[in-house]
């Protein structure tokens, strides 16, 4: 074959690649474990994470930072499959109704993209076409999920508030927090945590104090009195009304409570609202 040939079967080559290049594209909206959502085109996913186009520049996202890829249309799931999700076993749901436990690890093919899942037993190639969702978190759904299993949450309210009742220790939340969350707290109310005439407080905990019970108290740093959380069983950490957002310690269920060793004197209720993000 003459140069001129070489040439141009070498460009229609490269137009070729490039045209398939262009077609291992989907369109997908991401949710974040923060919360957020992101509409992207999925390009690719590598060792790094999902390789995305976004406003027409190629970006990385960490594999871990997505706990839901949405391919498009009807998806319905339950508690108990959420539930079951772990870092090397996704939930794929498809858009016939049908549910899959398996590992997420490539994309790759034309168009509709080809999704490649390890199942334990072996690799399955899967057409994104087939596909409305994928999760790789157990709670990606919205900013503030009930956990996976739990029953009806204490103090949760109709107008999305958290009701932390004074004369409980601890009140149930039903929002699903994984390890380096952040959560930002908005607190009203003032409770009573005795039977004197002073013994009122805000979230920041009674200004007066009992100094003798200080060192009693769930958190010795925030005066008696004041909001405070926890993960599941684990230790109790200070949040009264501090405007910054507070990092999860762990995964589970928040819990919210009153810094106190005696609840039975105590009345009233702070009222919380939870959002995630910095």
């Amino acid at each position: 074959m003459n140069r001129q040939g070489i040439i141009f079967w070498g460009g229609a080559a490269l137009a070729l690649a490039a045209g398939v290049a262009t077609l291992a594209q989907a369109p997908v909206t991401l949710t974040m474990r923060s919360g957020e959502t992101k509409q992207v085109t999925l390009v690719d996913l590598k060792a790094g994470g999902f390789e995305v186009r976004v406003d027409g520049g190629e970006h990385m996202i960490a594999k871990d930072q997505v706990a839901m890829v949405d391919f498009g249309g009807p998806a319905s799931v339950s508690a108990e499959l959420l539930g079951r999700i772990s870092a090397n076993r996704h939930l794929v749901v498809y858009k016939n109704g049908t549910t899959e436990l398996a590992n997420w690890v490539d994309v790759g093919g034309t168009s509709p993209l080809i999704l490649r899942f390890d199942t334990g037993s072996g690799e399955r190639e899967i057409s994104a076409a087939d596909v409305a969702r994928i999760y790789l978190l157990a709670a990606p759904l919205s900013p503030v999920t009930p956990w996976p299993g739990s029953p009806t949450t204490v103090g949760s309210q109709p107008d999305g508030s958290i009701s932390v009742v004074s004369t409980e220790a601890w009140t149930r939340t039903g929002v699903a927090v994984r390890t380096g969350d952040y959560l930002r707290f908005s607190v009203a109310g003032e409770i009573r945590f005795g039977g004197g005439p002073d013994d009122t407080c805000t979230a920041d905990g009674s200004t007066a104090g009992r100094g003798m019970i200080a060192r009693l108290l769930p958190v010795r740093t925030l005066p008696i009195g004041g909001l405070i959380g926890r993960v599941g069983n684990g230790a109790a950490f200070s949040i009264g009304t501090a405007p910054q957002a507070i990092r999860m310690p762990a995964d589970g269920e928040l819990m919210l409570g009153i810094n106190d060793v005696k609840f039975d004197d105590n009345a009233g209720s702070f009222h919380v609202v939870v959002t995630r993000g910095r």
